[in-house]
């Protein structure tokens, strides 16, 4: 799953549970429970690099790129816009927590790494016709509580 759902329902959570020592753990929790909906991955496999995930055919490739940028993009919206109008840096440090198993593990592939495989199996693969519809919905969700 992209990175802005699992930030924004992390964010979320510490707004309806904000004691963080329940909060934070719940929003570390989110994360694989979103990795259960249905989304699309892109096909990204573990045992994946850099190399191999931009090598792939120019459509694909390009493909991957855009979804990317829109997603990191919505994300540093969504931190800038938890940030000054919010007020509440547990909101911040919920999305931060959701957000951190795939941080820590794409990561990796800065130090020419190749992916794990830890979270492979927590997925619900689906193809690209189905697998954007659950993005814009958590999102949306996420940005009624927390509003």
């Amino acid at each position: 799953m992209l990175y802005t759902p699992h930030f924004l329902a992390g964010a979320a959570i510490l707004k309806l549970v904000p004691n963080p020592m329940i909060g934070l753990p719940l929003a570390l929790l989110s994360h694989f429970a979103l990795d259960m909906t249905p989304h699309n991955d892109f096909d990204i496999k573990p045992g994946a690099t850099l190399k191999s995930i931009f090598s792939k055919e120019n459509k694909q490739r390009n493909f991957i790129l855009a979804v990317m940028s829109v997603d990191v993009f919505f994300l540093i919206a969504s931190f800038l816009w938890l940030l000054f109008t919010q007020n509440n840096y547990w909101l911040i440090m919920g999305g931060g927590v959701a957000i951190s198993p795939d941080a820590i593990e794409q990561s990796l592939l800065l130090f020419g790494k190749q992916i794990p495989g830890l979270q492979y199996n927590f997925q619900w693969r689906v193809s690209k016709k189905y697998g954007f519809i659950s993005y814009p919905l958590v999102c949306l969700l996420a940005l009624y509580i927390l509003a």
